[in-house]
């Protein structure tokens, strides 16, 4: 590759000429992760990948959905027969939120887990530990100790 008389730095050409061919993993280190469970990271190509996450929230149902009741528009009805009324618009969109939570409860996206029990009720044992604070005699102060407070209150 060297040839004498040159030095051994690349030209110019050389470097430009120069390409990475990434070639496919061996099949140890494969199987390697796919025991494991490694997933790729994320890539600059797929970032500009079309997803399906923004064009969800472009209907006019989930909009209505995810906004507070306070910021939806106006409900107007003209004509009773054919036009919903606020009520029957709250039904659709409650109806609606429960179809979603279920499709993501059966697609595994949301699991329950179930309650841990405490020991006891805690407004009971906070009114039983009220009690016992009540009923139970102060502490008394022995004056034979060193107290210089004592005199202070004395001149007052």
């Amino acid at each position: 590759m060297s040839k004498r008389g040159q030095s051994s730095s690349m030209s110019y050409k050389d470097k430009a000429n120069l390409h990475f061919v990434e070639q496919e993993e061996p099949a140890f280190i494969k199987a390697m992760k796919a025991k494991l469970g490694y997933k790729e990271p994320a890539k600059l190509e797929d970032k500009y990948e079309d997803e399906a996450g923004p064009a969800d929230f472009d209907d006019d149902e989930t909009d209505l959905m995810r906004m507070k009741e306070e910021d939806r528009p106006q409900v107007v009805v003209l004509n009773e027969k054919t036009d919903l009324t606020k009520e029957e618009l709250e039904k659709e969109l409650e109806e609606k939120k429960k179809e979603e939570g279920d499709k993501l409860i059966a697609e595994g996206k949301i699991t329950f887990k179930k309650p841990t029990k405490r020991a006891g009720d805690s407004a009971a044992a906070d009114e039983e530990e009220k009690k016992k604070k009540k009923n139970a005699p102060l502490p008394k102060v022995q004056k034979g100790l060193l107290s210089f407070n004592d005199e202070d209150e004395e001149e007052y």
